[in-house]
C-alpha cells in the first residue's frame, strides 16, 4: 500500500487511481468535479487542503469545483421579484404585529393617544411658543380653548401645554452642557451621564412634590401629570439661554439667569392660574360658603407662588456648574 508523504491517510487499493501530484505543486489544485483525482494545473477552483478521502470512497474534490454557487443563493433570492415581495410582506406583517403588542402593553399603563396629543405640534407653534417663553410679558390672552369632544391640540392653541418643546429643550440642555464642559476641559462621558440623570431625577421629584402639595392642600385642578411635567420642563429653554449667554460673555450669566427666571415665573403663574379649578365647596354650597371659597383661593395662590418660586432655584442649581467662569 503506497502512502502520500503529504497525506497521512493511505489510499486503499480498490481500483482507484492515486493522485499524481508533483512535489513542487499545490496539492489543493485539482480538476473541478474530477472522479479520478488527476492533477490539472489549469483547474479554476482550488480545493480545500484539509480534504482527505475516506476508505472505500472514490476520490472526489470537496465542493465539486463550484464553490461560488454556495454564495449565489441570496443573490438569486433577492433578484426574484416574487420572493422579494413575499419577504417584504412578511417583514411588514411582523412589524405590524410587534407594534400592536407594544401599543397594547403601553395602554395598560399610559394612554398612547394621550401622549400623542402632547406632541401634536408644527413649526409655527414651536416658533411662537419659544418666543412666548422668552418674552412672556407682552402676551395678553392666556386662556386655553377647549373642545367639548376632545382637547384642542397644541398646534391649534398656543397656551396649551406640550411635551415636544420640553423634550427637545432637555436634549439641547445636555448637549450645551457637554460643550460647556468641553470648553472648560472638564468633559467626560461619566460627567455627561451624571448631568442627564441628575436633571431627570430632579424633574420627576418636582412633579411628585407638586402632586403631593395639591393633595395636601385639597386643591382641585384640571392639571394632569403630563401637564405639570410640561409646564415645569419649559424652564430648560431659559436655562439654555443663560448657558449660551455665558459663552458669549462669562459675566453675563447671572444677568441672563435673572431675566429668564423672571420670564419663566411669569409664564407659569399666568398659565397655571386659569388651570386651577375653584373649590368644590363653593360650587356645591354657593354664596353661603364664601369663607371656604376664600380659603381655597388663598391656597391656590400659595400653590402658584410655590411653583413659580421653585423654578429659579432649579434653574440655578442645574446650570451653576455649566456656565463659564
Amino acid at each position: 500500500m503506497q502512502q502520500d508523504p503529504r497525506n497521512p491517510i493511505p489510499y486503499p487499493q480498490f481500483g482507484y487511481q492515486q493522485p499524481n501530484v508533483p512535489a513542487h505543486s499545490d496539492p489543493s489544485m485539482y480538476m473541478a468535479g474530477s472522479q479520478t483525482g488527476i492533477y490539472n494545473p489549469a483547474a479554476q477552483a482550488p480545493l480545500s487542503p484539509t480534504y482527505y478521502p475516506q476508505q472505500g470512497m472514490p476520490f472526489m474534490p470537496v465542493g465539486g469545483g463550484n464553490e461560488q454557487n454556495n454564495f449565489s443563493m441570496p443573490t438569486q433570492f433577492l433578484q426574484n421579484p416574487v420572493m422579494a415581495n413575499m419577504a417584504m410582506q412578511y417583514g411588514h406583517s411582523l412589524m405590524g404585529q410587534g407594534k400592536e403588542v407594544l401599543d397594547r402593553e403601553l395602554n395598560k399603563y399610559v394612554s398612547t393617544s394621550r401622549i400623542k396629543y402632547y406632541f401634536a405640534v408644527d413649526t409655527a407653534y414651536v416658533a411662537k411658543k419659544l418666543a412666548l417663553l422668552v418674552f412672556p410679558f407682552t402676551h395678553r390672552d392666556w386662556s386655553v380653548k377647549y373642545n367639548p369632544d376632545e382637547p384642542v391640540q397644541p398646534r391649534y392653541e398656543l397656551n396649551a401645554p406640550d411635551l415636544y418643546i420640553p423634550a427637545m429643550a432637555f436634549v439641547t440642555y445636555l448637549l450645551i452642557g457637554g460643550v460647556s464642559l468641553g470648553i472648560q476641559e472638564r468633559f467626560s462621558p461619566e460627567g455627561l451621564g451624571i448631568q442627564a440623570s441628575t436633571a431627570l431625577i430632579w424633574a420627576l421629584l418636582e412633579v411628585l412634590v407638586i402632586w403631593v402639595t395639591l393633595y395636601l392642600m385639597n386643591i382641585q385642578t384640571r392639571l394632569t401629570s403630563f401637564d405639570i411635567l410640561a409646564f415645569c420642563s419649559y424652564k430648560y429653554v431659559g436655562m439654555i439661554v443663560a448657558v449660551i449667554a455665558s459663552f458669549i460673555m462669562p459675566s453675563s450669566y447671572h444677568l441672563a439667569l435673572i431675566y429668564v427666571s423672571a420670564a419663566t415665573m411669569f409664564f407659569l403663574i399666568r398659565s397655571l392660574k386659569i388651570q386651577v379649578l375653584p373649590e368644590s365647596s363653593r360650587d356645591a354650597y354657593g354664596e353661603n360658603n364664601a369663607s371656604f371659597s376664600g380659603e381655597g383661593s388663598k391656597r391656590r395662590n400659595y400653590l402658584l407662588v410655590f411653583i413659580g418660586g421653585l423654578q429659579p432655584l432649579m434653574m440655578w442649581w442645574l446650570t451653576r456648574q455649566l456656565a463659564r467662569p
